[in-house]
């Protein structure tokens, strides 16, 4: 193993003075209370929530939590799906959730827009407070997170990347438990021990990496030269694994791909099965109810002659056969385990660029986001049934 940086000490300044989780919690709690206080908010029956890329990626992670703090049917949309197929479905009582870091994502407020001309409370999850998106949502929860901060340029966003990932999980979180507690189907006691879970495994990010580091680092040596990466989990891990799939786009780039954790057996591993060390498959595998699941796919991996890569909390005999295991070595709901479960991603895409030479990360955009940025639709619903 050849001398490499290593990039925990980054995360130490990214978490402190790009995340300020003070001022984030400050910020996020006094939102949620203003958007709770809304009775249209307060009373909604069913919950959509959407957005794009890591945006879409947070929905998915925090929708199995919403279920079971607030009773309430949650469901997770891309913000194309929601705004052009789902806004004619809405009615008064859905509540529309928008997601977009920059606040200017077209898709996020064209959906805020078409829930509107239906008569639906929307609420934004954004960075900007004078971004389009907290101009046209009934109510914000802003969640700031610094854009300057002491890291190299060359490699800085990749750590603003995951403070927004971060910070957003932590707003939907705090919403998602208060409006269990206005709603009555959890009471204050139990949203305090959920909360106080979600901000121990926030502050604990600095001391997984660190304690992680070293085998990320010893796998993307063993991953030289690799063109695919499945991430692969079920339930909240679903969203953990489409956003550890998407670093390897963006930061590297190469081919990451995210696949259910079930649906990956049925379909995907007959390329492992053919392809067997060209690629290999990361398993998000939080103790909780898809383990045992993941600990059959972990066999049937390396089985087929490919490389399961593990990012669990338990003893490494749970999964004997795979080819490496971060054990990240907090106990925590399988709900809220996104906050951390990515931090093994995080640092491998670091550590595979550097060996690869790779000396800006992400890649940047070459059209000035305009795909991004461009073709809203104004006005009403009507014509997109």
């Amino acid at each position: 193993m050849r001398n490499a940086k290593t990039y925990t000490p980054d995360i130490v300044i990214a978490m402190d003075q790009s995340l300020d989780f003070p001022t984030l919690r400050r910020v996020v709690h006094a939102h949620v209370a203003e958007a709770i206080a809304d009775h249209r908010i307060a009373n909604a029956q069913r919950i959509v929530i959407g957005g794009s890329g890591d945006s879409w990626f947070s929905a998915l992670s925090v929708a199995p939590a919403f279920r079971r703090w607030t009773g309430l049917v949650t469901e997770a949309r891309t913000a194309m799906e929601l705004a052009r197929y789902d806004a004619p479905l809405l009615g008064p009582s859905d509540l529309v959730i928008s997601v977009s870091n920059s606040g200017s994502s077209s898709r996020a407020r064209e959906a805020v827009l078409l829930a509107k001309s239906r008569g639906c409370p929307t609420l934004g999850v954004t960075g900007s407070l004078i971004g389009p998106l907290a101009q046209q949502a009934d109510r914000i929860i802003h969640r700031p997170v610094h854009e300057e901060f002491d890291v190299p340029a060359s490699y800085g966003r990749c750590f603003l990347n995951m403070t927004e990932w971060v910070a957003v999980l932590y707003a939907l979180y705090v919403f998602g438990l208060e409006l269990g507690v206005k709603r009555g189907h959890i009471d204050r006691a139990t949203a305090a021990i959920e909360l106080a879970a979600i901000e121990r495994s926030i502050e604990q990010i600095p001391a997984i990496s660190a304690a992680i580091e070293l085998g990320v680092i010893a796998l993307a040596e063993q991953l030289d030269g690799i063109d695919t990466i499945w991430t692969i989990g079920a339930g909240p891990s679903r969203g953990t694994a489409q956003y550890c799939a998407a670093k390897y786009h963006e930061q590297m780039p190469i081919n990451g791909v995210c696949t259910d954790l079930e649906e990956w057996a049925h379909l995907e591993y007959f390329l492992t099965l053919n392809w067997g060390k060209r690629s290999a498959v990361m398993v998000i595998a939080p103790p909780g109810n898809s383990f045992d699941r993941a600990q059959e796919l972990v066999t049937g991996i390396e089985g087929a002659g490919g490389r399961a890569i593990v990012v669990t909390e338990s003893p490494d005999a749970a999964f004997p056969e795979a080819t490496a295991r971060f054990n990240l070595g907090l106990a925590m709901s399988e709900f809220i385990s996104p906050i951390v479960y990515h931090l093994p991603a995080q640092l491998l895409v670091l550590h595979m660029a550097q060996r690869a030479g790779i000396t800006h990360i992400p890649m940047k955009r070459h059209d000035g986001a305009f795909l991004i940025a461009k073709g809203i639709v104004r006005g009403t619903a009507q014509g997109l049934a």
